[in-house]
């Protein structure tokens, strides 16, 4: 995502993500550990608001955010005893760079490898 323009009255879900969101997601103390707690791991929206001490209304939406910048995803769904399907939440990206030049922000965002995404499988059944 290179050299992304910022809507005047804010993105909509077709222009997708913009600068402003991910420099705003960035600056965000509870996305940033959220992030850093789903750095290899997998968990459900309630454990993380739980460890982390945040509402769970408010995990939800900052979930929702880092899931539509693509830096977090569902990595498996999970079916309760109640029937109810629980997501677990992995990090997906593994480097975001930002750049600002000719008063124009370039972020890229790296996605994880396959490589690293079949070490992560692989040592999931490991252990």
């Amino acid at each position: 995502m290179n050299d992304v323009p910022t809507e005047k009255d804010g993105p909509t879900e077709k222009d997708g993500p913009t600068e402003k969101d991910i420099l705003f997601i960035l600056s965000d103390e509870s996305s940033l550990n959220i992030m850093k707690l789903l750095d290899k791991k997998q968990l459900s929206a309630q454990m993380i608001s739980s460890t982390l001490n945040i509402p769970l209304s408010s995990t939800y939406r900052k979930i929702k955010k880092l899931e539509q910048l693509k830096i977090i995803k569902v990595a498996k769904v999970v079916r309760t005893l109640d029937g109810l399907d629980q997501s677990f939440y992995t990090l997906w990206m593994k480097e975001i760079k930002i750049s600002y030049r000719d008063h124009k922000f370039s972020i890229n965002i790296r996605l994880l490898s396959s490589d690293e995404k079949i070490v992560r499988l692989w040592q999931k059944f490991k252990s």
